[in-house]
């Protein structure tokens, strides 16, 4: 599902620097593999998600629902589950936190893909293996939050048109939804919020598209033609790595980048990074 995704977490053509600089432009992300849209979050949205969460956590009470911990007890005690089968379970789903952290780490595409192929592996093996105790607790306060939170995730990211009203699924859908369907797309946006990584970014800046557009503003708003409360976290940081780069670019013993590297975006927001160190390290030591 989430093949273009993947390709896109670590760029390094001008191409592909364009690519993602135009969706940040556009606050979405179209994925032409699957065919919808991919909402980018604002502040706004952000604050929306943590009273969403406040929200589902006072539900999830007033329906009376019992805490996981609670319900384990109770099957514990009846002899449903075992002690060592939680321990174990904890275990694995450790496992799987620890994959999803380092794939985050991981900038070579092969090595990325490779470790999106063993994460999904191990995820259809582990849900098979716990579907028991999926089946022995039934709701909890836990659950209800998370799949609540994943059907919340769907609704205000996931769209089919580029003007973000036509929402990919109905109410209808998410009555009688697959819990699994609902983590697979959340599991797409934990991924597609990688392509927006630092060093991904600093490539999007840096790209000669981006740099000689973004060079012509004076600030953000200015660039991206509304107030800074309305663009999206991704408009911001672009535009702050954009400084970073202009900042460094005229200083007055900033040396001039090999034009070679501009073919190769790695190589080039290296360049920049190790003279920041120079710079820095010079002014340090005038401070002395």
């Amino acid at each position: 599902m989430n093949s273009l995704v993947l390709q896109l977490q670590n760029i390094n053509s001008q191409e592909d620097a364009f690519l993602i600089f135009d969706q940040i432009v556009n606050g979405y992300f179209f994925d032409y593999v699957n065919n919808f849209y991919v909402k980018h979050s604002s502040l706004k949205d952000s604050s929306k998600i943590a009273l969403n969460n406040k929200i589902l956590s006072f539900e999830s009470k007033q329906k009376g629902l019992s805490s996981e911990e609670e319900k384990l007890q109770i099957l514990i005690k009846n002899g449903c589950w075992s002690e060592e089968q939680e321990q174990e379970y904890k275990n694995h789903f450790k496992m799987l936190q620890d994959l999803t952290v380092s794939k985050r780490k991981l900038i070579i595409k092969s090595q990325i893909e490779q470790a999106q192929k063993l994460f999904e592996k191990e995820m259809i093996e582990f849900t098979t293996k716990y579907s028991d105790r999926y089946e022995y607790l039934g709701m909890t306060i836990e659950s209800f939050c998370s799949d609540k939170r994943y059907e919340f995730f769907i609704k205000n990211y996931f769209f089919k048109d580029e003007s973000l009203t036509e929402q990919i699924f109905t109410d209808d859908f998410f009555e009688n939804c697959d819990p699994f369907i609902l983590r697979e797309f959340f599991n797409y946006y934990s991924d597609f919020e990688n392509i927006f990584s630092e060093r991904n970014m600093k490539k999007v800046a840096c790209s000669q598209e981006a740099s000689n557009s973004l060079y012509l503003s004076e600030n953000p708003s200015d660039f991206y033609g509304k107030p800074i409360t309305q663009l999206t976290n991704n408009q911001i940081n672009l535009y702050n790595y954009h400084v970073y780069f202009k900042n460094i670019s005229n200083h007055p013993e900033f040396k001039r980048v090999p034009q070679e590297y501009y073919n190769d975006l790695n190589k080039l927001i290296d360049y920049y990074d190790q003279q920041y160190s120079i710079l820095c390290s010079k002014n340090n030591n005038k401070k002395k």
